[in-house]
């Protein structure tokens, strides 16, 4: 585990004094130099325990410590995970009324915290950790380490932003004003199988141990717009935008990989065709779905593609 935590983020976070104070307190340095995920973790929780604000006194009002747990007391009742989720968001909005979380299960199981575009930098940080503490409970519940899909959250550069993210090891689009993470639709499923819930503050951090202890996966580029363009048929400039990248860029990026954007919306509009043509999806509403301007344009693709009509291919069901 190379990836840390430079010290702007828990500057932002906490105040730069405070953050001082409490790097100082702990013997580490601070002399602007990264800090380890789990000292980072261990810092916020002597602070949330010191101050008795889960909060870190950067909210108006404070949250009592140990609230978290009730959370996670709503989860375990679970039947899976996609239920502990949903029980999570009910009792959400009671323990934390100005910070509710939403869950949404379908084709992907998601996990959101809505409206935190407009928050100051210091809470909309907080919220970054929020999701990463959220995250290690599911790995918990769930008794293995999850994978995300990817990770939405608002375009932001407050100083520091995003370092937590690459525990994730999942693409990360800068996109609107909530925060979401996705995870595979299968993850709702999983049996909750936590144990020891007596101990749940150490028991979070142990498996975070774990998480950490675990080399970084690399989403490559073309993964990541594959996967962005399964969700809508973006151009190059606004794919490249919500990726953080300027479309120079993601050309040479996807060129180093062996790929082009093109080929890569080719590849994505072909699965797709295939997939509504066998569902019998009519040709208009498929041709708008994909990004085309009119049918005609999908009919002349369908026959570069696959070497026959749209008639031919719903008719041998390929």
């Amino acid at each position: 585990m190379t990836a840390q935590i430079p010290f702007t983020f828990l500057g932002t976070l906490l105040g730069d004094s405070r953050a001082r104070e409490i790097l100082a307190a702990a013997g580490l340095p601070d002399q602007d130099k990264p800090i380890g995920h789990l000292d980072c973790w261990q810092l916020l929780r002597n602070n949330i325990e010191q101050t008795g604000d889960e909060r870190h006194e950067i909210w108006p009002g404070s949250v009592p410590y140990g609230s978290f747990g009730l959370l996670l007391a709503a989860m375990r009742l679970g039947h899976d995970l996609g239920d502990g989720l949903v029980r999570m968001a009910s009792a959400s909005r009671i323990v934390w009324p100005d910070l509710p979380l939403a869950v949404r299960r379908g084709q992907d199981l998601r996990l959101q915290v809505p409206g935190i575009g407009s928050f100051p930098a210091q809470r909309r940080l907080y919220v970054e950790m929020v999701i990463l503490v959220l995250h290690t409970a599911c790995c918990w519940m769930a008794g293995q380490k999850l994978e995300p899909r990817r990770l939405i959250a608002p375009r932001d550069n407050a100083p520091g932003n995003g370092a937590a993210f690459a525990l994730l090891g999942c693409p990360v689009i800068r996109r609107g004003s909530d925060m979401e993470l996705v995870y595979p639709a299968e993850a709702a499923s999983m049996r909750i199988v936590a144990d020891r819930f007596d101990l749940w503050p150490n028991m979070l951090f142990e498996t975070y141990r774990h998480i950490t202890a675990e080399p970084l996966a690399r989403v490559s580029t073309a993964d990541q717009v594959l996967d962005l363009l399964r969700q809508a048929p973006f151009d190059q400039g606004t794919l490249a935008g919500m990726m953080g990248l300027s479309v120079p860029t993601l050309r040479r990026r996807l060129a180093e990989e062996g790929h082009s954007f093109r080929s890569l919306l080719s590849h994505v509009r072909q699965q797709q065709t295939l997939t509504a043509l066998k569902a019998e999806v009519g040709l208009e509403d498929l041709a708008a779905s994909l990004g085309y301007s009119e049918a005609r344009s999908l009919r002349r693709a369908t026959r570069r593609w696959f070497g026959a009509p749209p008639s031919v291919i719903r008719k041998f069901k390929m």
